[in-house]
């Protein structure tokens, strides 16, 4: 049994898709990786590489000076992770579509990701034709991100606080932020932090959620 993302469609302006190419921003700390990814996205007619950049500092930097659609960003950055680069870059006014990929692409880095308001998490194993339909599914509003099971769910539920397991679902729902925060009474600023707090509770990694479900099996 699965527990599947539902999100609400955020679809361009009128007559916006189709028209011109999406402008892309790759964000990885490993300078191959950079250049493998803009010469296999620049060759797509319908993508447009503005940079590719090593940081989260970096990507912030260029998509608060130019207009960017869609960001591809690695999980694994040397410094700050994709997710923070993920909630910062939804910070923007403008805030362009995400897409990380790593190679854990599985449920536990979709609970994560759904607190960082990434629309898309992709494999590295599938970086070729699964990257490039990911990347035009998240321009068109869609989000693609892994179905979680349903223990692990559980699993993850248990490192949050009540308040922050009901902002959790909703935001497995879909629900947007401005909705939750009015839902449950918060302040933007107070939702921001409880978000921040949850995601840190949220990154982990998936051996750890085995071990922690064998732990509650066990009885420790």
């Amino acid at each position: 049994m699965s527990v599947v993302v539902h999100t609400r469609p955020q679809p361009r302006a009128p007559g916006e898709l189709g028209e011109r190419s999406s402008r892309l921003l790759i964000v990885d700390d490993h300078a191959a990786v950079r250049a493998g990814l803009r010469q296999l996205l620049h060759d797509q007619d319908d993508f447009e590489v503005v940079e590719a950049v090593s940081s989260g500092e970096e990507a912030l930097a260029v998509a608060g000076r130019e207009p960017v659609d869609v960001a591809v960003v690695d999980y694994q950055l040397g410094g700050r992770n994709g997710l923070w680069v993920s909630r910062k870059l939804k910070r923007l006014p403008d805030a362009p579509a995400v897409v990380v990929y790593s190679a854990y692409a599985d449920g536990v880095l979709t609970a994560a990701a759904v607190v960082a308001e990434a629309d898309a998490v992709v494999s590295k194993g599938g970086l070729g034709s699964e990257l490039s339909d990911a990347i035009r599914s998240v321009f068109a509003g869609r989000k693609l991100l892994p179905s979680m099971p349903s223990w692990m769910g559980d699993a993850l539920r248990r490192r949050l606080g009540h308040e922050e397991q009901a902002i959790f679902g909703m935001m497995l729902a879909g629900i947007e932020p401005g909705e939750i925060a009015e839902t449950l009474g918060l302040s933007e600023w107070g939702l921001e932090s409880q978000l921040w707090t949850m995601l840190r509770r949220l990154d982990t990694s998936p051996g750890q959620l085995h071990r922690d479900q064998l732990d509650k099996r066990d009885g420790a």
